[in-house]
């Protein structure tokens, strides 16, 4: 069985909401309708799908680390996963920008006036998605894909942690974070509508598949409450599966819980890291239920895993670690200068200039090489190598 991941949409996907729900979270955590909710506004609406970016753009930095820490011509299927996974987790960043772009907003990819675009790993989640679950910058092992399994569980981190701040505006998981986007979407159109107008009044040039130079599915460009949605279900699709449906619902084997057969072009984030922790691919007739037989696992051929041909690294790394002007302390900045010229690059992309993404190409190069630089380099110890931080920094203009 070779390692393929068709880039199509699957057309197994659930919805994530019927048309004009609205929703509130029970005392349990689950999503149910609702026939109130408090008033939004269009500003609200374009915080939200900011924090959206931030959201989908936290996770690439922890996803790369592992990426980068394997050593070359090792786990050459462990590795085409999780590159897998990043190149789709861009590909939601670009797109959640044009939905930005589409509802008259302005994308900030990079260094922002007010908050912090980049995370400080160790970190939380940006939209209050899953608070106190903490996300970090770990080396290949399989403590660390189980880490990416909680932040693409379809039931968020309900399942993995205790939380007792049950506080609005915090979310279970991020597929529930979505759902309530699609609320906030549907509320204001619909509110707008009443008045012969839409909220979907932006005119700034969004990205297309012309522009977008990796894989990782479709683009979708918004111009409407339909494109807005599908944009979100693709999203949510790729990444937990379904909002809860795979779990939530008793099993029953003539239901739709089989999704590793030759109808599902690709799998959700959450299974494709289940195969790299348990070394083997679903087979066509697994099921995703936990109740099944299979116990939703996967029950496949079998491939080597080998967790210790890893570059090591400090968990974490921070260029304050460094002394000033030390080998290492410049590589670290190179890295990071390299790192924020690409967010800078995506953020002009998504700010009515599509065509410059294509120049990005060279930039995720380089990053890798100089994460790899780093990270055949000891970090003062015998135990740990130095590592890639992920930090905002002020880089010099890219010719």
């Amino acid at each position: 069985m070779s390692l393929t991941y068709s880039q199509k949409s699957n057309p197994k996907r659930h919805q994530l909401v019927p048309d004009d729900a609205s929703l509130k979270r029970s005392d349990n955590g689950n999503i149910e309708l609702a026939e109130k909710r408090e008033p939004i506004t269009i500003e609200h609406l374009r915080e939200r799908i900011q924090q959206a970016i931030e959201l989908e753009h936290s996770t690439i930095p922890p996803y790369l680390c592992a990426l980068y820490s394997i050593k070359d011509g090792t786990n050459q299927v462990a590795a085409e996963i999780i590159r897998s996974v990043v190149i789709e987790e861009m590909l939601h960043m670009v797109m959640v920008a044009n939905l930005l772009n589409a509802v008259g907003g302005k994308p900030i990819i990079g260094e922002k006036i007010k908050g912090k675009f980049t995370p400080d790993y160790p970190t939380e989640l940006p939209g209050d998605v899953m608070p106190g679950f903490i996300v970090g910058l770990n080396d290949f092992s399989p403590a660390t894909i189980r880490e990416f399994e909680k932040i693409e569980h379809p039931e968020g981190g309900k399942q993995f942690y205790e939380n007792d701040d049950n506080s609005q505006g915090s979310f279970g998981g991020i597929g529930e974070f979505y759902a309530a986007l699609i609320e906030d979407l549907e509320v204001l159109e619909k509110q707008a509508k009443s008045k012969g107008k839409t909220i979907f009044t932006g005119t700034v040039a969004q990205v297309t598949g012309e522009h977008y130079y990796g894989a990782g599915g479709k683009i979708i460009n918004v111009r409407n409450l339909e494109d807005a949605k599908e944009l979100i279900n693709e999203i949510v699709g790729q990444g937990e599966g379904t909002l809860g449906t795979i779990f939530s619902e008793p099993y029953d084997e003539d239901n739709d819980y089989q999704w590793f057969g030759p109808g599902v072009d690709e799998y959700a984030h959450y299974f494709r890291f289940k195969e790299i922790r348990y070394e083997r691919f679903y087979a066509p007739t697994d099921s995703a239920h936990r109740d099944s037989p299979n116990k939703g696992l996967p029950t496949g051929e079998k491939f080597h895993v080998d967790w210790e041909a890893v570059h090591k690294f400090k968990p974490n790394p921070k260029l304050d670690n460094y002394e000033v002007g030390s080998d290492l302390y410049k590589k670290t900045l190179e890295f990071n200068e390299t790192y924020m010229a690409l967010l800078n690059n995506i953020n002009e992309a998504c700010n009515g200039n599509p065509e410059v993404l294509k120049t990005g190409i060279p930039l995720m190069y380089d990053l890798k090489y100089k994460a790899a630089e780093l990270m055949n380099i000891p970090a003062g110890d015998n135990e740990y190598m130095a590592g890639p931080s992920f930090e905002f920094t002020n880089c010099p203009e890219q010719s």
